[in-house]
C-alpha cells in the first residue's frame, strides 16, 4: 500500500555511521528513505513534514543479544517453566513490542523456546502484529549438562553439533547460537569453563556458514573464546576474560564483540534477590567482564550493541541504557551510537536497516538534542520523541506513547 511521503527537517542527522549532522533532510516514502540531501534540495517539498528543531533523527537502535522468553526476574528459568505454552507465546510477543517501544526496531533473539519466537517473527514479518524485526536463532546448541540446557538443544559430538544446526534451520533459525563456555544462570557450571571442543563448534559452525547464517558464541572464559575463535565463529558474546592474544585475534579476524553489559549491571543492582549461586558468579565476574571490554574497545574492537534482555533485571524496553553503560566504561558516544545501529545491523545481515540512506527502510528514532553530547538522550526511551517502523509512527501502537511530540502533523507547512 502506498504512503505518502514525508520529510523530516530542521533539527540534526545521526545517520549511523558519522557525527550528527545540521542542514539536511531526510524524505521517507513507502516504507523506504527515499532521499537524504541538504535542506535546499527539498525546496519545492509541499507535502508532510515532521520538524525535528532541537532534535536528532537517528536509526532505530538494534539489539543483538535478547531472550524473548524470559522475563527478568530474579529465577528467569523456574519462571520460564511455569509459563504454559499459550501463554509464553503471547508474551514473547510482547517483550518483543516493548523492545520496539524502547527505541529498538529490530533484535535478534539468541535462545529461545521450542522455537516458538520464530512464530512471533513470522506474525510481525507478515504484518498481523505491530514489532520490531526479528532475527532468530531457534534453540542453542550446548554440551550433555552445559550452560543454557534448560532451553536449549544438549548435543555431544560433531556430528550431534551438526544436526543441531540442521534441526534449527528447519524451524527456521536464521542465525545459530553455540555455547562455547559455562554461563552465570545455570547452576553448578564455571563461566570460564570451555565446553564443546574445536572440533564440535568448528562443525557447527561450518554446517551453518553453509546456510549462509552468522554464528554466535556465548563465551566467557578465555579457552573458551579461543577455541570459539579456532572454530570461525563471526561474534562474541559477553566476553568475561578477553586476553591480549583473543583481543588481537579477534580484530585479525574482525570478530565482533557483544558486551551485554546491561546484564551484568543489573545483576549487581539486584544481588540481593538472585539464587545464591548468581550472585556469587556475578561478584567474581563483573570486574573482569568490564575490564575485558575496556581492553577490547582501547585497541579498536569492532563492538555490536548487546543486552541479554530478559536476564534477571535486565527488561525488555529498557534496552537502550546498554549506550550509558558502553560510554560509562570509556566508550566514545559516537562509537557506541554506531554499535546500536550501523554495527548491529551489520551483524545482524540486516543491509537495510541500521543506516538512515537512501533505499534504506524508514525504521528512525527521534531523540531530543544531540546523543553525542548526551548519550542519555538515546539511551533513555523516556527522553525519546518520536518513532517510526517502516515510516509508519508505531510507539502508540504497541503501549507508549511518544514524550512531547506529534509523529504526523496534518499540516505541509514550510519548503
Amino acid at each position: 500500500m502506498s504512503r505518502d511521503p514525508i520529510l523530516f527537517a530542521g533539527g540534526k542527522l545521526f545517520d549511523g555511521t558519522v557525527a550528527p549532522r545540521d542542514g539536511m533532510g531526510v524524505l521517507i516514502g513507502d516504507g523506504r528513505i527515499a532521499a537524504v540531501a541538504p535542506l535546499a534540495e527539498f525546496a519545492g517539498f509541499a507535502g508532510r513534514r515532521v520538524d525535528t528543531v532541537g532534535a536528532t533523527l537517528m536509526p532505530g537502535l538494534i539489539d543483538a543479544h535478547v531472550h524473548l522468553a524470559l522475563e527478568a526476574t530474579g529465577d528467569v528459568v523456574s519462571t520460564l517453566r511455569q509459563r504454559p505454552p499459550g501463554d509464553l507465546t503471547l508474551r514473547l510477543l510482547e517483550n518483543a513490542q516493548a523492545s520496539l517501544a524502547g527505541g529498538f526496531t529490530a533484535i535478534r533473539d539468541l535462545g529461545g523456546t521450542d522455537w516458538l519466537e520464530i512464530s512471533v517473527r513470522e506474525a510481525i514479518r507478515q504484518g498481523r502484529h505491530v514489532g520490531p524485526t526479528l532475527r532468530c536463532a531457534g534453540k542453542v546448541l550446548t554440551i550433555t549438562g552445559g550452560h543454557g540446557a534448560w532451553i536449549g538443544l544438549e548435543c555431544d559430538g560433531p556430528t550431534a553439533y551438526t544436526q543441531g544446526v540442521r534441526l534449527n534451520v528447519k524451524n527456521g533459525a536464521d542465525c545459530i547460537k553455540l555455547m562455547a563456555t559455562g554461563g552465570v544462570l545455570t547452576g553448578g557450571v564455571d563461566p570460564l569453563a570451555p565446553h564443546p571442543t574445536v572440533a564440535e563448534l568448528a562443525a557447527a559452525t561450518a554446517t551453518a556458514h553453509d546456510f549462509g547464517l552468522k554464528v554466535t558464541a556465548h563465551a566467557q572464559g578465555a579457552r573458551g573464546i579461543q577455541r570459539a575463535l579456532e572454530a570461525g565463529v563471526d561474534s562474541i558474546e559477553h566476553g568475561f576474560e578477553l586476553t591480549d592474544a583473543i583481543i588481537e585475534t579477534m580484530l585479525t579476524n574482525g570478530t565482533y564483540l557483544v558486551p551485554t553489559l546491561s546484564a551484568m549491571m543489573a545483576l549487581l543492582a539486584m544481588r540481593d534477590r538472585l539464587p545464591a549461586f548468581v550472585r556469587d558468579k556475578a561478584d567474581r565476574f563483573s570486574a573482569m567482564h568490564f575490564d575485558s571490554f575496556k581492553r577490547f574497545v582501547a585497541a579498536g574492537g569492532t563492538v555490536a550493541l548487546g543486552t541479554d534482555a530478559g536476564t534477571p533485571g535486565n527488561h525488555h524496553g529498557q534496552n537502550a541504557q546498554e549506550l550509558a553503560h558502553m560510554v560509562d566504561l570509556g566508550m566514545d558516544p559516537l562509537a557506541a551510537l554506531v554499535a546500536g545501529t550501523a554495527n548491529a545491523a551489520t551483524l545482524l545481515d540486516l543491509p537495510y536497516h541500521g543506516r538512515i540512506v537512501s533505499g534504506a527502510v524508514a525504521d528512525l528514532l527521534l531523540v531530543p538534542g544531540d546523543p553525542v553530547a548526551d548519550i542519555h538522550n538515546a539511551a533513555d526511551p523516556a527522553r525519546h520523541l518520536g518513532l517510526w517502523k517502516g515510516g509508519v509512527a508505531v510507539a502508540r501502537s504497541v503501549g507508549r506513547a511518544p514524550a512531547a511530540f506529534d509523529p504526523t502533523p496534518a499540516s505541509a507547512a514550510g519548503f
